[in-house]
């Protein structure tokens, strides 16, 4: 994280507690940019090897995991719910 022990002693538990949220979510975002670069060049080279009418675009070609699949709904309501318990339970 690149705290000096001194900062790391005067720090509250809180305060430390913040102080890793943080670096924690810029090396998430580190790591997600990596990811999306090294994506875009391979889409770039395996897109040129395709023919136009076979080219997808790159989000579609190369999904990442922390993407949202835009078919797939995020919330279910009661009903949809009470469906998908039914059905795994049906299946058992």
């Amino acid at each position: 994280m690149g705290l000096r022990p001194d900062d790391f002693n005067a720090l509250t538990p809180a305060e430390f507690i913040y102080v890793w949220l943080g670096w924690s979510e810029q090396q998430q975002n580190l790591y997600k940019q990596a990811w999306e670069r090294e994506r875009w060049a391979v889409w770039i080279i395996t897109c040129i090897q395709l023919d136009k009418k076979d080219r997808l675009p790159m989000t579609q070609m190369f999904p990442l995991p922390w993407e949202e699949v835009s078919d797939i709904p995020q919330e279910l309501t009661m009903e949809e719910r009470k469906e998908r318990i039914n059905q795994i339970l049906g299946n058992r």
